[in-house]
Protein backbone atom coordinates (compact mmCIF):
# COMPACT_ATOMS: atom_id res chain seq x y z
CA UNK A 1 0.00 0.00 0.00
CA UNK A 2 1.32 3.44 -0.95
CA UNK A 3 1.39 6.25 1.60
CA UNK A 4 -0.05 9.63 0.61
CA UNK A 5 2.39 12.34 -0.38
CA UNK A 6 3.91 14.21 2.46
CA UNK A 7 2.47 17.68 3.02
CA UNK A 8 4.81 20.62 2.68
CA UNK A 9 4.66 23.18 5.44
CA UNK A 10 4.20 26.77 4.42
CA UNK A 11 7.13 29.03 5.15
CA UNK A 12 5.15 32.04 6.25
CA UNK A 13 7.30 34.63 7.93
CA UNK A 14 10.55 32.96 6.88
CA UNK A 15 12.67 35.26 4.76
CA UNK A 16 16.01 34.69 3.14
CA UNK A 17 18.62 36.63 5.10
CA UNK A 18 20.13 39.79 3.67
CA UNK A 19 23.62 39.26 2.31
CA UNK A 20 25.98 41.04 4.71
CA UNK A 21 29.43 40.33 3.27
CA UNK A 22 30.43 42.10 0.07
CA UNK A 23 34.07 41.27 -0.87
CA UNK A 24 34.34 43.88 -3.64
CA UNK A 25 33.22 46.66 -1.30
CA UNK A 26 35.64 45.45 1.41
CA UNK A 27 38.60 45.47 -1.00
CA UNK A 28 37.69 48.97 -2.17
CA UNK A 29 37.42 50.34 1.38
CA UNK A 30 40.73 48.72 2.38
CA UNK A 31 42.40 50.38 -0.62
CA UNK A 32 42.03 53.72 1.22
CA UNK A 33 44.17 54.98 4.07
CA UNK A 34 43.24 55.00 7.72
CA UNK A 35 40.26 57.28 8.44
CA UNK A 36 42.04 58.84 11.43
CA UNK A 37 43.64 62.13 10.32
CA UNK A 38 47.46 62.24 10.21
CA UNK A 39 47.73 58.43 10.46
CA UNK A 40 50.19 57.27 7.83
CA UNK A 41 49.88 53.52 8.41
CA UNK A 42 50.09 51.51 5.20
CA UNK A 43 48.30 48.36 6.38
CA UNK A 44 44.57 48.98 6.71
CA UNK A 45 41.73 46.81 8.09
CA UNK A 46 38.06 46.81 7.19
CA UNK A 47 36.46 47.89 10.48
CA UNK A 48 32.73 47.44 11.16
CA UNK A 49 30.88 50.09 13.15
CA UNK A 50 28.52 48.45 15.59
CA UNK A 51 25.40 49.78 17.26
CA UNK A 52 22.42 48.25 18.98
CA UNK A 53 20.45 48.50 15.75
CA UNK A 54 22.85 46.73 13.38
CA UNK A 55 24.43 43.92 15.40
CA UNK A 56 24.01 41.81 18.46
CA UNK A 57 26.28 39.46 20.35
CA UNK A 58 28.15 37.32 17.85
CA UNK A 59 26.42 38.95 14.87
CA UNK A 60 28.45 40.79 12.25
CA UNK A 61 26.94 44.04 10.92
CA UNK A 62 26.35 44.62 7.22
CA UNK A 63 29.45 45.72 5.29
CA UNK A 64 27.81 49.09 4.58
CA UNK A 65 28.79 49.93 8.17
CA UNK A 66 32.51 49.61 7.39
CA UNK A 67 35.41 52.06 7.34
CA UNK A 68 39.16 51.78 6.80
CA UNK A 69 41.23 51.81 9.98
CA UNK A 70 44.83 50.77 10.59
CA UNK A 71 45.36 47.90 13.02
CA UNK A 72 46.18 50.20 15.96
CA UNK A 73 43.08 52.37 15.48
CA UNK A 74 40.91 49.32 14.77
CA UNK A 75 41.99 47.78 18.08
CA UNK A 76 41.34 51.11 19.81
CA UNK A 77 37.87 51.26 18.24
CA UNK A 78 37.09 47.83 19.72
CA UNK A 79 38.39 48.88 23.15
CA UNK A 80 36.66 52.26 23.49
CA UNK A 81 33.87 52.10 20.89
CA UNK A 82 33.20 53.89 17.61
CA UNK A 83 31.60 56.97 19.18
CA UNK A 84 34.48 57.51 21.61
CA UNK A 85 37.01 57.08 18.79
CA UNK A 86 35.08 59.63 16.71
CA UNK A 87 35.12 62.11 19.60
CA UNK A 88 38.81 61.54 20.37
CA UNK A 89 40.00 62.20 16.80
CA UNK A 90 37.24 64.68 15.84
CA UNK A 91 35.92 62.56 12.97
CA UNK A 92 32.47 61.19 12.18
CA UNK A 93 32.96 57.49 11.48
CA UNK A 94 29.26 57.01 10.68
CA UNK A 95 29.41 59.73 8.01
CA UNK A 96 32.60 58.17 6.60
CA UNK A 97 30.88 54.77 6.43
CA UNK A 98 27.94 56.39 4.60
CA UNK A 99 30.33 58.04 2.14
CA UNK A 100 32.15 54.75 1.52
CA UNK A 101 28.75 53.16 0.89
CA UNK A 102 27.68 55.91 -1.52
CA UNK A 103 30.89 55.76 -3.54
CA UNK A 104 31.38 52.00 -3.47
CA UNK A 105 31.95 50.40 -6.88
CA UNK A 106 29.81 47.43 -5.76
CA UNK A 107 26.51 48.52 -7.24
CA UNK A 108 24.90 45.18 -6.35
CA UNK A 109 25.42 45.91 -2.64
CA UNK A 110 23.91 49.39 -3.01
CA UNK A 111 21.00 47.97 -5.03
CA UNK A 112 20.25 45.31 -2.43
CA UNK A 113 20.06 47.95 0.28
CA UNK A 114 17.79 50.14 -1.83
CA UNK A 115 15.44 47.25 -2.50
CA UNK A 116 15.32 46.29 1.17
CA UNK A 117 14.69 49.92 2.15
CA UNK A 118 11.97 50.31 -0.49
CA UNK A 119 10.27 47.08 0.53
CA UNK A 120 10.31 48.10 4.18
CA UNK A 121 8.70 51.46 3.36
CA UNK A 122 5.85 50.30 1.19
CA UNK A 123 6.71 47.43 -1.10
CA UNK A 124 7.72 49.67 -3.99
CA UNK A 125 10.38 48.57 -6.42
CA UNK A 126 12.73 50.51 -8.62
CA UNK A 127 12.13 50.71 -12.32
CA UNK A 128 15.52 51.87 -13.51
CA UNK A 129 19.17 51.50 -12.64
CA UNK A 130 19.43 55.28 -12.31
CA UNK A 131 17.05 55.28 -9.33
CA UNK A 132 19.12 52.58 -7.64
CA UNK A 133 22.29 54.66 -7.87
CA UNK A 134 20.94 57.45 -5.62
CA UNK A 135 22.63 58.09 -2.28
CA UNK A 136 22.59 55.43 0.39
CA UNK A 137 21.89 56.67 3.89
CA UNK A 138 23.24 55.04 7.01
CA UNK A 139 21.87 55.72 10.44
CA UNK A 140 23.65 54.32 13.45
CA UNK A 141 20.40 53.52 15.23
CA UNK A 142 21.54 55.01 18.50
Amino acid sequence: MRLPDRLKRSKLGVRTPLQKVWPRHRRWVKAHGCCVPACNARAVDFAHLRSAANAGTGVRPHDIFGVSLCRAHHDEQHRIGADALSDKYHIDLWALAAEFGRRSPDWQMRASLKLVHATAIGGTSFSSKQEISHDTTISPGR
